[in-house]
């Protein structure tokens, strides 16, 4: 499931990831994306994954998504308790054209700091 969490901040996304992931739900996700690039140049993102299960076709629309929009984001905030989680998000650091940190949860306040600097 991924849900997206209503804020008042006009360059932030926030996201909750929990379970099975469908193609459908990247669809969705990425329809509130574009509505949100339409006013902002650079999005951020602010992601909580807590339990993560990809359909084959959830995995493929989630690639494609990300192969289309990466540049499109400034920074990218996960949270999660996974190491593997963490390492993915450590070695997306070294991809050009955004920032990517790894936070712990409870740890948002920090997270909205960070995209400010």
């Amino acid at each position: 499931m991924i849900a997206i969490k209503p804020n008042n901040l006009e360059t932030v996304i926030e996201v909750v990831v929990n379970g099975k992931i469908t193609k459908k739900e990247i669809e969705d996700f990425e329809k509130d994306f574009k509505e949100k690039k339409e006013k902002h140049e650079k999005t951020n993102l602010l992601l909580a994954v807590h339990e993560t299960d990809y359909s084959v076709k959830g995995l493929i629309e989630d690639l494609k998504f990300s192969a289309r929009h990466w540049e499109e984001f400034h920074k990218i905030a996960v949270f999660s308790d996974k190491k593997w989680i963490e390492l993915s998000a450590k070695i997306s650091e070294y991809i050009p054209g955004v920032q990517v940190h790894h936070f712990d949860f409870g740890e948002r306040e920090k997270a909205l700091d960070w995209f400010e600097r």
